[in-house]
């Protein structure tokens, strides 16, 4: 009986990820090179003011690099340079705090800071155009197992020297480089991106006020938790750097066992509530100012804030599913909530220094923001269209989902009025073209170049050339005018 109960979970687990891709997993390349530049491997809860610095150029980036995109799409030339840029960015920074560590240099250690958060502002974020090809399982497969794998990594260096980390580190964005292109191929090759609508882009601006303001109020208490109480960073030492990490992974092997293997539902609210709970039990240690307990405080905020990031990551990843903007700008948006407050809330603890006396005073402020913050997000009934990880909820939840998306139970999905659409939905039932096909089809009849689609679509010129192959594959025809004589000899049947 347990071997069957065994094979069944093993055979659950093949099923997440049916073409399994390592290359998917670069995500932890970018985390190593996080950790190792920017938090000082977990030594401690951060690196003071290099991660203060760095994260908030970081955030001027995203905010610059947003705006030019709302202005005018990137050509996928200037997105591939723009990510050969990113990558050269942070292998100088590394090589830079290498440097600092032989000959302290203020004019160093700025240089480094200023290229960290450029470079990891789009060479971090590029992940997710490929995330939005996932499905679900996969996406959460792939997105807390590599935040799970860095954790273990992170331990491992946490015991080298630390010259020997920077030069390690040198060597993760060019890996991650790697892994993104052999990645995208992976995926052009498989031709099954996961179906994506625009279900939020009818949902109120009010709602995602919400969860943004909710957001802010949780980073805001999670930044004055990491510098709480001295407003310096807390030494950790090895037993609580493996706590802290060990922690971690064995959140995210919960996280995916729960989602994947046990089937049983899995909401947005309960994970937030891990994080809350973790910062709660850190500020509350750490408020008695006693320099035992100290460790098991800083221990217990760090893994709030490792598991935060993987969290956010999956809400980006479900958000740029289910709207019209493009991914970067969802993870953009996102991550100037998380990161902003965040490192605002670290730098005025950093500025006040609080005083043992004051301690429960500030312990109970960060208490308040949080309890704030989980009237915004400990919710599963919020958007209203489409609960987040709609897909992770339990069946009845995602029967609520389905009515909650046409209004009524009683009511009948919308009747497809487009002609180009009747004539979709035919080309998806007899010739098995996949969602993703059938937008690339929509902006060939519409007359758009491969650039042009591939501007739209926010994916490679090439990746467009794939899907059009595949097309004609299907279809039967050699030519762009073939595939519109096909669609105009539709309308006679």
């Amino acid at each position: 009986m347990d071997a069957q109960r065994k094979e069944s979970a093993l055979g659950r687990i093949i099923a997440c990820a049916p073409a399994l891709s390592l290359s998917l997993f670069g995500l932890v390349a970018v985390r190593i090179w996080i950790q190792c530049n920017l938090y000082d491997r977990y030594l401690s809860t951060d690196s003071g003011i290099v991660t203060i610095a760095s994260n908030l150029f970081r955030v001027m980036v995203i905010l610059a690099l947003i705006s030019l995109v709302m202005k005018r799409e990137f050509t996928e030339r200037a997105r591939s340079r723009l990510f050969a840029a990113s990558i050269a960015a942070m292998t100088l920074a590394s090589a830079l705090f290498l440097a600092n560590t032989a000959a302290p240099s203020p004019s160093l250690l700025w240089t480094a800071c200023l290229l960290a958060g450029f470079g990891i502002a789009w060479g971090g974020g590029r992940w997710i155009c490929l995330y939005v090809r996932l499905s679900t399982d996969e996406a959460l497969l792939y997105a807390f197992a590599s935040l799970g794998a860095s954790a273990l990594v992170g331990f491992l260096l946490g015991l080298m020297p630390e010259n020997v980390t920077y030069l390690l580190a040198m060597l993760m964005p060019p890996l991650s480089y790697l892994a993104y292109e052999r990645a995208e191929r992976f995926l052009d090759e498989r031709n099954l991106d996961a179906p994506r609508d625009t279900v939020y882009d009818e949902e109120p601006r009010s709602t995602f006020v919400r969860l943004i303001f909710g957001i802010v109020l949780f980073n805001l208490a999670l930044g004055m938790a990491r510098g709480f109480p001295h407003g310096s960073s807390i030494d950790l030492p090895t037993p609580f750097q493996a706590i802290h990490q060990a922690s971690v992974a064995i959140l995210c092997a919960y996280v995916i066992w729960r989602a994947l293997v046990a089937k049983r539902r899995l909401g947005f609210s309960a994970l937030w509530n891990v994080s809350m709970t973790f910062i709660v039990l850190g500020a509350l240690t750490l408020a008695a100012a006693q320099p035992n307990v100290e460790p098991w405080g800083a221990a217990a905020v760090a893994v709030a804030n490792t598991f935060a990031v993987g969290l956010l990551w999956f809400s980006c990843y479900d958000l740029a599913r289910h709207t019209s903007l493009p991914a970067p700008i969802v993870l953009g948006l996102a991550w100037v909530a998380h990161i902003a407050p965040r490192e605002t809330g670290r730098a005025l603890i950093w500025v006040a220094e609080p005083r043992t006396e004051a301690a429960m005073a500030v312990a109970a402020v960060i208490v308040l923001l949080l309890a704030a913050s989980m009237a915004f997000l400990l919710s599963d009934k919020t958007p209203v269209a489409r609960p987040l990880f709609a897909e992770l909820l339990h069946p009845s939840d995602q029967v609520r989902t389905a009515q909650a998306a046409f209004g009524s139970s009683k009511k009948e999905p919308p009747a497809l009025t487009d002609p180009l659409d009747a004539k979709l939905a035919l080309l998806r039932e007899r010739r098995f073209l996949t969602e993703r096909e059938c937008e690339v089809v929509r902006h060939l009849a519409q007359g758009r170049s491969k650039t042009a689609i591939g501007e739209k679509l926010f994916i490679s010129e090439n990746t467009v050339r794939t899907y059009v192959k595949n097309i004609y594959g299907k279809l039967d025809i050699h030519s762009k005018q073939q595939l519109l004589d096909l669609l105009d000899t539709m309308d006679q049947h």
